[in-house]
């Protein structure tokens, strides 16, 4: 009986031994995971958008990666308020003050133009009425600058509307403004 036990006990200890150390060898992928992230971000020859850089050494934010509240105007008033998150690796998520039921977030990808200073995005909605018809697809493009200190956005966009086989059927354009939504 007390072998039986000890047999009982040496398996147990085996499992909690293998158990903590495959926790541990996991755990340790995460960290290495986290500080080859870190270092890619510090390496000015990553493939990533090359401005991502958030704070310059004068405090000044010279990059529209983080969140905004932005507004959406046509002739001068406002037609959708959102939150965009803009993301490091060069994508982009719009979250749109509008009925959940017809979908509220959609993707985009982004890129900065250093000669002129404009940050481009290109992003897709799939498009559905609140009873869950699907109406087509809408690309939305827009073309932004920074100004007061890298805390406010403005520029324009263009939504191109396509029915469910891809044909064109309306384009609306207009301007963006916004500001960066911070932890301060």
């Amino acid at each position: 009986m007390k072998s039986s036990r000890t047999l009982i006990f040496a398996r147990f200890a085996a499992f909690i031994v293998l158990v903590l150390g495959l926790s541990a060898s996991a755990m340790a992928s995460c960290a290495d995971s986290f500080v080859a992230l870190a270092a890619g971000v510090a390496s000015p020859s990553r493939p990533m958008q090359q401005e991502s850089q958030v704070f310059a050494s004068n405090g000044v934010n010279s990059s529209i990666v983080g969140l905004w509240h932005v507004e959406f105007a046509v002739g001068g008033q406002t037609i959708q308020e959102a939150y965009q998150l803009w993301n490091a690796g060069g994508t982009e998520v719009h979250n749109p003050n509008v009925d959940p039921r017809s979908g509220t977030v959609c993707l985009g990808a982004w890129k900065y133009t250093a000669a002129t200073g404009v940050y481009k995005l290109a992003h897709r909605v799939w498009n559905y009425d609140t009873n869950g018809n699907f109406m087509g697809t809408i690309h939305l493009s827009e073309e932004l600058t920074l100004s007061d200190g890298g805390n406010t956005l403005s520029g324009s966009f263009k939504s191109d509307f396509y029915d469910p086989a891809g044909k064109f059927l309306t384009e609306a354009a207009g301007s963006v403004t916004g500001k960066r939504i911070s932890v301060d």
